[in-house]
């Protein structure tokens, strides 16, 4: 372990918790689903004096969104659920039946925020048979598709599609392919006896009071569940796509495609299918926010260098963690580079491959072919990092591109009358620049 980064991620999250008068705070560092670093500060229980560490339950909210998405996605893998079906398919009964599931997964759908009852005045969510009349009391604040606006109640209506095809409730779902094969044991709908008790900072006095504590009831797929630190871990250790038989390629490419800009002046965020997709400089982070009475948390991943960061703490207000677990996910990336990748043996290059091997332009831009480890690859001279593609062959003289430039198009292998053309999404390559 890195001593400094340790030393400097417990400096700083001491001085966050001072500096925002905040009952506790829980950093948590991996990579590659090993703990890198912890930090906590402050109590759990301040009136009891339990002290929080990385493994004390906090509520994570919204985070719960993303195991609801990863649900979904699920289910589209196995053909059960279509994301650009309209919500009318499979609730008839709707006000906004018009809505992709799409749309709602990535909080473009034009609908109003929150489910129409009185759950934030009485601090009780609703019943099914409450849920699903409030669902045709929906109104659209804006057109399917137009803008990007967060919405509880899409979530909600996600939660409802789920169970009227499963025939089965979301969170039981939730448990047995998700929860449960990944080991996400402190990962639940109720608090345990044990969790962190939630509180909001009074601003004149320097007291905290105790929140009360929500049951989301029939929208508890939007903000239910309870979790630590450690287990917020692997979960982004999941959302990389490190656990492929628990969370697919599919899926997990999925929620990281970004499907609408949320900051439309810079672009420094979107929202795929479940997940926040931050820009830092030349990457971005994936993760997600959670806010509830009492509680605030926060998780991001970085898919290059498999790290995850998780923060937890046990008030309502007085801090904003996006920044902060943002920059510690850079920090550890920084802290710990990976490991020079092993040397791998090339396998016999295929006669039909090795004649198409070298220099091609297309429009006067000058591309390299070359065969590696991993079979065909192709680059631009100009800019190789940023196009950099990977190929499988289907047949002779027939090559797909699956990572890169025009991903999923083919190069196929023509003669000619001036010799040998390669064929690149319909654009003609030469042997010399014409």
């Amino acid at each position: 372990m890195d001593a400094d980064f340790e030393k400097t991620l417990s400096d700083r999250v001491t001085r966050l918790r001072r500096a925002h008068r905040l009952p506790s705070l829980t950093v948590a560092v991996a990579q590659h689903d090993v703990l890198l670093a912890a930090a906590s500060t402050g109590f759990a229980d301040v009136e009891n004096g339990i002290p929080a560490g990385h493994d004390s339950v906090y509520r994570i909210g919204s985070i719960t969104k993303t195991f609801t998405a990863a649900l979904a996605l699920l289910l589209v893998d196995q053909q059960r659920l279509d994301l650009d079906a309209p919500v009318e398919h499979y609730l008839p009964e709707t006000s906004f039946g018009r809505v992709p599931l799409r749309m709602l997964l990535a909080h473009c759908g034009g609908i109003q925020r929150e489910v129409p009852v009185d759950m934030w005045a009485s601090m009780l969510g609703p019943s099914e048979a409450e849920l699903h009349e409030a669902f045709t009391r929906v109104e659209m604040v804006g057109e399917p598709g137009e803008r990007w606006q967060y919405s509880n109640l899409g979530y909600a209506a996600i939660g409802a599609v789920i169970e009227r095809v499963t025939g089965r409730p979301c969170a039981e779902l939730i448990d047995e392919t998700l929860l449960t094969p990944l080991g996400l044991h402190r990962t639940t709908w109720q608090p345990p006896p044990d969790a962190a008790v939630g509180y909001r900072s009074d601003p004149f006095i320097d007291i905290f009071h105790r929140e009360p504590v929500m049951d989301m009831a029939a929208n508890a797929v939007i903000g239910q569940l309870w979790s630590t630190p450690t287990d917020l871990l692997r979960w982004g250790h999941a959302l990389i796509g490190a656990e492929p038989e628990i969370v697919p390629p599919s899926v997990v490419n999925a929620m990281h495609t970004v499907q609408v800009m949320v900051d439309t002046r810079s672009w420094t965020r979107g929202w795929g299918l479940g997940l926040i997709l931050d820009r830092r400089a030349d990457h971005v982070l994936a993760g997600h926010l959670g806010g509830m009475p009492g509680f605030h948390a926060a998780l991001t991943t970085d898919r290059a260098s498999g790290t995850v960061v998780a923060a937890c703490t046990n008030a309502t207000r007085g801090i904003t963690l996006t920044d902060l677990v943002c920059d510690v996910t850079d920090q550890a990336a920084a802290a710990y580079p990976p490991a020079e990748a092993a040397w791998q043996p090339t396998p016999p290059c295929p006669a039909d491959v090795e004649r198409i091997l070298g220099r091609w332009w297309c429009e006067a831009d000058e591309h390299v072919f070359t065969w590696r480890h991993d079979g065909l690859h192709a680059h631009l001279v100009t800019d190789p990092a940023n196009s950099e593609t990977r190929f499988v062959i289907e047949a002779p003289g027939c090559y797909q591109a699956v990572e890169g430039r025009y991903q999923g198009e083919r190069v196929t292998v023509v003669q000619t009358d001036s010799g040998t053309e390669l064929r690149w999404a319909t654009y003609p390559f030469t042997r010399s620049p014409r």
